[in-house]
């Protein structure tokens, strides 16, 4: 009996041991993926991207506010263009058949989307930055995170032009 007991607790070990890295590697930031937003194919997941950079800047913005008040307002400007980026990324997911009273709604959603999803992932962020005390694991994901968000830069300013360029044609009134 004691030799299954040993082997159970070296099989349990062993199994911590192994795992630990690939779930560390996994929570590398507060992104579901690493892949870059437009390789997405899900549009709820892209928006949860999108979603989670905003939290991210708004974060970063206010963690430099007082220290450096110029980089916070970066932030904040980096935060509202992800707002932008997230709500037409949703919006161009729609069926190209849709009519005027889908497209209002499409329109709509988006809108809901860009203000609840960084909320939620905020708060998410906030929570485990609790949890872990604001250790350098916490500052890893945050940092890790605004990494992958700078990433998709490129993505994020085309769609905040088509965005411009649909609001002057009076699309969206």
């Amino acid at each position: 009996m004691l030799n299954i007991t040993k082997w159970f607790k070296h099989t349990m070990l062993a199994s911590i041991v192994c795992i630990t890295p690939i779930t560390s590697l996994a929570a590398a930031s507060f992104l579901a993926t690493d892949k870059p937003f437009i390789l997405i194919e899900d549009e709820h997941d892209r928006t949860e991207a999108w979603g989670t950079c905003v939290a991210a800047y708004k974060l970063m913005a206010m963690i430099q506010a007082e220290a450096s008040p110029a980089m916070a307002k970066l932030m904040s400007q980096k935060a509202n263009g992800a707002k932008i980026a997230l709500s037409m990324d949703y919006f161009l997911g729609q069926d190209s058949n849709a009519n005027s009273d889908q497209i209002s709604a499409r329109l709509k959603m988006g809108k809901l989307l860009m203000e609840s999803i960084p909320e939620t992932q905020l708060t998410k962020m906030l929570a485990r930055g609790e949890l872990l005390q604001h250790n350098d694991e916490w500052f890893a994901l945050v940092t890790n995170t605004l990494v992958q968000c700078t990433d998709n830069t490129d993505q994020q300013q085309s769609l905040i032009n088509l965005w411009r360029e649909l609001y002057a044609s009076g699309a969206f009134e």
